[in-house]
């Protein structure tokens, strides 16, 4: 039976609470005229002053969990203050996700903080070089820091760390979910316990989180072997605001923005989501959630056009992390501030804790792609007994009889119903937590490494491994790491035995993207008369006169800096956003099961306006229409497409295995195509499947061709590769009853097993060589294509270089080709419909390109790229692609410049290999030949048959 507390005894319980704070901080609330401390803020001050157990604080959005956190801590400290127990150093540190919440719980720290004479220091990339002096010089008081920043004193700082770090008695880390089942969250977990061993005691762990799926989980990230005895508080009812919410619909066409002088060429359904924006949020403090930096910078330019064509002034302003810290904190103030009516269209970044009070509505442009991304954007409306506001805008593409069925069923229109539905029902994704992250575990011994001066391979393993965070990875996996390390000269053994960084060691420590645990791209500097605006990644085609919409406004560029890494802008009437890199969210198996069940029953949400209601029924009647209810698998051309209703990680299994049966599988969002596939082949492969016992992941994702996921990947043997790869992006164990379910739903297509026999394909091999000496001799290849898919896009350009052993160029082959499509972004590759129209088709060049490959080892600058739009064009063609050997010179300068961009760019002038105009095949294709004729002549054994 559930019981509640009724509201006097939770008064009574909160002025008990508050009895036992710190006579100045008692002040401080009295200050701030609080009427009563919230009921987790009451419930953490016992465990928090108690100093002997961590603490879980899991509470909505702007519930106070920051004060649950720091009343206690800070009544502790000035306890220990008065009675003169206080340790020298850091009394407390905070480790946020982001620079901004640092930035702006300083602010909101620094009143409580001088109440009780605590100084507060913050220390990232922002931070300047005086900041960084007063806290070396003098270590006290509070430290808010973000993971990378703690891991760069662990470098640099070295065995004065525990100097710095020796009066700590709190560790707060904010926004805890966001660490859970990462890189950087592995990251954290291993430099916790790296503050413990460094001090030598353990220090009490408070974490704050708005949303959990699991609280259970949550506690083995804090405080891992020891999960059962973190203290969480949480399910206090306060995100019971009202929710006022309506979603919208678009058909969209497709275009895009403009890269003239004329601005209007946009997509129809981003002006009237511009327009619909402007008319109902103008004159309020709102949050406008666009998913993507380039989509933020596309409708914050949109709205202050509109905004200058009805000559009022502009009130709505980008906001994601490459613009700058000013341009930035700018927004944020005037979000907080009365009188000043603000819109940010922002990402994730304002997603998270920013103090910048109650947003009068949220918007959400497309699907938000998980539940608890919604929960944490809700969060910022509805505050202080308003109402909380949420607009969705959702676009699907127009539909014919050439439509491919997903498109067809209205999916992202679905995945968000679905997504708000699991929201109204408290339902959170549970996180992925197999990872290895052996990634992260080079950094880290790298890191320990430079931190002592080197160290024994049994103090790494026992310090990271046995007792630290990464005690998933035994002995053995372990020694074969630092084997792995040792061949590729990341590490060396001194003659004592002692580990030292080797040469590509050191350029990895010494390199400024070290500290942290996931891939940052190098990025140029935009700058407007002296003044930067941001940064946008380097290996953009940026041309002197092109045009760039940045920071909401229209640009023009001037010239570029290649040395100094800036591009210096003069204001225009044009441009299109940057492109940005980043990867999506994965979406989770509920979502998908959700979708399923809404297409079946025949409730429509009553939150939807008239265009997303005709939508959702178009959707449903394409879902009977294909079949859908009686089968997954539907057919479509030659090929058939199967429609498992699971999430991404699941999806990606189910690809793996029928890869792994020579079936050639895509997936394409709620579905997975299987070319050149008959549904009778399909049904008998899942009833075969099916009959198997379970495979071993490792076994299963030996069968992957680039199995590369995290930054330090490539240091790593293949069999380790091979493991990371199937626990991080593997599934199996919900994939494999879900493969049984599959098989039972359609064996009235499948044939008796007696006969069967997996697909017969003939592949490319799939490893890059890393040894060139018995390559040769070869031809590189670079292929310009209409978009990014091989299975949706098509090559429109294609050039081949042959080199021989010795690196010499002997000649160059180029074609334009015609795709049969619209040739794509002409932006990038400069080819138009009008440059394709008399070009030959690839099958009629497939003849001349087989005869320049054959016999050669097949060299590309990002090989799974070019390769896989080869492979698609070959089979379209009826063709088997040859058994090529296969060398990718990016994959030869992760290996040779570790820790530095491998953008042929970069790579080229790195090398000093002469480039010509950048995104044309040839041009490319002789650069990449440069590229490996400079790798060529460091291999030794080619310079010994040379001489």
């Amino acid at each position: 039976m559930t019981s509640f507390q009724s509201s006097s005894s939770r008064a009574s319980e909160a002025h008990t609470a508050f009895n036992r704070l710190h006579r100045s901080v008692q002040s401080w609330i009295w200050e701030q005229k609080w009427e009563h401390l919230r009921p987790a803020q009451a419930e953490a001050i016992d465990p928090i002053l108690r100093g002997d157990t961590d603490v879980i604080i899991s509470a909505a959005t702007a519930s106070g969990k920051t004060e649950a956190a720091w009343l206690p801590i800070l009544s502790s400290l000035a306890a220990a203050r008065d009675s003169e127990t206080l340790l020298n150093g850091v009394k407390a540190l905070y480790i946020s996700p982001l620079k901004a919440l640092i930035n702006d719980q300083y602010g909101r720290l620094e009143s409580l903080a001088e109440k009780v004479d605590m100084p507060i220091h913050r220390r990232h990339g922002d931070v300047g070089d005086s900041a960084r002096r007063a806290l070396k010089e003098s270590p006290d008081g509070l430290l808010l820091i973000t993971p990378e920043s703690l891991e760069a004193m662990f470098v640099i700082q070295g065995t004065r760390l525990p100097v710095m770090l020796s009066g700590l008695q709190y560790i707060v880390i904010d926004e805890l979910h966001s660490f859970i089942g990462t890189e950087r969250g592995a990251q954290l977990q291993s430099l916790l316990h790296r503050v413990e061993l460094a001090i030598r005691r353990r220090i009490p762990r408070i974490g704050l989180s708005a949303t959990l799926s699991d609280a259970s989980i949550a506690a083995r990230i804090l405080r891992p072997g020891n999960e059962q005895a973190v203290h969480v508080i949480g399910g206090h009812d306060d995100d019971a605001a009202e929710l006022r919410m309506q979603l919208r619909g678009y058909i969209t066409s497709g275009g895009g923005v403009s890269d003239g002088e004329d601005p209007t060429e946009v997509e129809p359904d981003k002006l009237a989501i511009a327009d619909h924006l402007f008319r109902n949020l103008r004159g309020q403090d709102n949050l406008v959630f666009a998913n993507s930096r380039a989509n933020v910078e596309t409708y914050a330019d949109l709205l202050k056009s509109i905004s200058n064509r009805a000559r009022v002034v502009n009130e709505f302003f980008p906001h994601h992390g490459n613009l700058s810290k000013d341009f930035r904190e700018n927004v944020e103030s005037r979000l907080r501030s009365a009188g000043t009516p603000t819109t940010a269209v922002c990402t994730s970044t304002l997603e998270m804790g920013i103090d910048i009070g109650s947003a009068d509505a949220v918007a959400q442009v497309g699907a938000p792609g998980s539940v608890s991304a919604l929960r944490q954007r809700l969060g910022r409306s509805g505050r202080r007994g308003k109402p909380a506001t949420l607009r969705i805008y959702v676009s699907e593409r127009p539909v014919d009889q050439r439509t491919p069925p997903v498109d067809q069923l209205r999916a992202e229109l679905f995945e968000t119903v679905a997504t708000i539905e699991l929201l109204l029902e408290k339902w959170y994704e549970p996180p992925n937590t197999d990872g290895l992250h052996l990634s992260t575990l080079i950094q880290q011994t790298l890191s320990v490494i430079a931190q002592h001066g080197g160290a024994t391979a049994a103090d790494l393993y026992s310090a990271l491994c046995k007792e630290g965070p990464f005690s998933h990875i035994d002995q053995p996996m372990f020694i074969q790491l630092l084997r792995s390390l040792g061949n590729k000269d990341i590490i060396v053994q001194s003659s004592d035995g002692t580990l030292l960084a080797g040469t590509k060691g050191e350029r990895l420590i010494n390199h400024y993207s070290f500290y942290s645990a996931f891939h940052t791209a190098e990025e140029y500097r935009l700058v407007s008369s002296g003044r930067t605006l941001g940064s946008i990644p380097i290996d953009q085609p940026l041309v002197e006169g092109g045009l760039l919409i940045f920071a909401g406004r229209r640009w023009r560029i001037l010239d570029v800096d290649i040395a100094g890494k800036v591009i210096n802008l003069t204001k225009a009437g044009g441009g299109r956003p940057p492109s940005f890199s980043g990867s999506g969210i994965l979406i989770a198996d509920g979502i998908r099961h959700r979708m399923k069940q809404l297409y079946e029953t025949r409730d429509v949400p009553v939150y939807l306006d008239e265009a997303a209601r005709a939508l959702f029924q178009e959707g449903r009647a394409a879902y009977d229409r294909l079949g859908l209810r009686e089968s997954p698998l539907i057919t479509w051309g030659d090929d058939t497409i199967l429609f498992p209703w699971a999430g991404d990680r699941t999806l990606n299994t189910l690809h793996v295995l029928f890869s792994s049966e020579n079936y050639e599988s895509t997936l394409d969002g709620v579905g997975m195509t299987l070319r050149k596939t008959s549904r009778v082949q399909a049904a008998t492969a899942l009833k075969y499947l099916a009959a198997l016992p379970s495979p071993d992941p490792s076994d299963l994702a030996s069968n992957v061709i680039v199995k590369e996921r995290d930054k330090h990947d490539v240091y790593l043997d293949d069999q380790l590769l091979t493991h990371s790869y199937a626990a991080a992006a593997l599934d199996v164990e919900t994939a494999w009853p879900l493969v049984k379910h599959l098989a039972e739903a359609t064996t009235q297509f499948a044939e008796d097993l007696t006969n069967y026999r997996p697909k017969s394909v003939v592949t490319t091999n799939t490893e890059p060589m890393l040894e060139l000496a018995d390559g040769g001799p070869y031809a590189v290849i670079d292929v310009e294509t209409t978009g990014f898919s091989p299975q949706r896009d098509r090559i429109v350009e294609i050039a081949i270089v042959h080199v021989n052993e010795q690196g010499t160029v002997q000649g160059t082959w180029s074609t334009l080709v015609d795709p049969e499509q619209a040739t794509g972004p002409s932006h990038v590759h400069g080819i138009s419909d009008h440059d394709v129209r008399n070009a030959p088709r690839f099958i009629d060049v497939l003849p001349h390109i087989q005869q320049k490959l054959a016999g050669r080892t097949v060299v590309a600058h990002n090989a799974a790229f070019d390769l896989g739009f080869l492979r698609s064009e070959f089979q379209r063609a009826g063709k088997m692609i040859p058994h090529w050997p296969l060398v990718c010179t990016m994959q030869l300068t992760k290996s040779y410049h570790p820790g530095e961009s491998a953008s042929l760019a970069d790579t080229c002038k790195r090398l000093n290999v002469e480039t010509g105009k950048a995104h044309t095949a040839a041009a490319d294709a002789l650069a990449a030949a440069g590229v490996l004729s400079s790798y060529i002549g460091r291999d030794p054994k080619v310079a010994a048959r040379r001489a």
